[in-house]
């Protein structure tokens, strides 16, 4: 093993995340027709993603790979073709790695990130936190997985190391590294908001063996002034989860909400989301907040 090709927690602990309370007897009808099937696929692309890491540590590298540009340009054309919207790059932080992955059971992570993001159907999302909702989020689940196993795969292919982090769960606070990707900031409920879909998205990651990163040139946002004023989502939470003065940790994290209420009522309407439908990034949208300036 080798210290700069591989990283590992400092002991950032993480919620456990326990599928088997998601109350899925909420899903009747064609909704549960759908979930019959996207279900399946949640669960296969965590499998698939466990895999990918096992056959990784078995022999890890023990240098970093050169990448050209051309390499990071073929990745994004590939994330397009499968249906992820956003994509960023980022180094990883150590200070930032779970202790214990209870998803998908990495420990360890190579050098660099690529941070995804798949977009929720708004319509969907506006019946939150209806059970039309919750599937809306285990179909994201399912389908960004099987995209962040695919694009792994095409990363292999092409001769580098890859390890696939999977959008359930995941070994790594993908908010936080999101944000270091460029891709938006974190709003008062603990989400990531960005220009493209406000807080309507989910996230995963692929930790890459190759650098130098490519500089994408995105346009970083301020939502900060927006929160302060805004409120929405605190005051609509159906179970009061969200912080009023969110907590900075001694570890430099922020915590924002009360995972234990915020858990409770997630699994119990499987997914929530009412504190992305009430946002206004989602309903109005970035540019238009942006020039209204709240």
């Amino acid at each position: 093993m080798v210290i700069t090709v591989l990283k590992r927690s400092k002991g950032l602990i993480s919620n456990v995340i326990d599928m088997t309370k998601f109350d899925i007897s909420l899903f009747t009808g064609p909704l549960a027709e759908e979930a019959k099937k996207i279900i399946p696929q949640v669960f296969k692309s965590i499998q698939k993603a466990k895999v990918i890491y096992k056959k990784e540590i078995k022999n890890p590298p023990n240098e970093i790979s050169p990448a050209p540009k051309e390499f990071w340009e073929e990745i994004i054309k590939k994330c397009e073709s499968l249906g992820i919207g956003l994509i960023g790059f980022a180094p990883v932080e150590e200070d930032l790695i779970f202790k214990k992955d209870y998803v998908g059971g990495i420990e360890l992570l190579y050098t660099n990130a690529i941070v995804l993001g798949m977009e929720m159907d708004f319509k969907a999302i506006n019946q939150a936190p209806e059970p039309q909702a919750g599937l809306e989020s285990l179909r994201i689940y399912a389908e960004l997985g099987t995209a962040t196993n695919s694009l792994t795969d095409f990363i292999q292919s092409k001769g580098y190391r890859a390890i696939a982090c999977h959008p359930l769960g995941g070994p790594i606070l993908y908010p936080a590294m999101a944000v270091k990707a460029k891709l938006g900031q974190i709003g008062r409920q603990g989400l990531l908001i960005t220009k493209k879909f406000g807080p309507r998205q989910r996230l995963s990651m692929i930790s890459i063996n190759a650098e130098p990163l490519p500089d994408t040139n995105i346009q970083e946002i301020d939502i900060s002034s927006y929160c302060e004023k805004c409120r929405r989502c605190l005051s609509s939470c159906p179970v009061k989860a969200i912080y009023d003065t969110p907590i900075i940790n001694k570890n430099g994290t922020t915590t924002r909400i009360d995972s234990d209420k915020c858990f409770n009522y997630f699994y119990k309407t499987v997914g929530c989301s009412v504190c992305i439908e009430t946002c206004p990034f989602h309903r109005i949208g970035y540019k238009v907040l942006y020039y209204r300036q709240i």
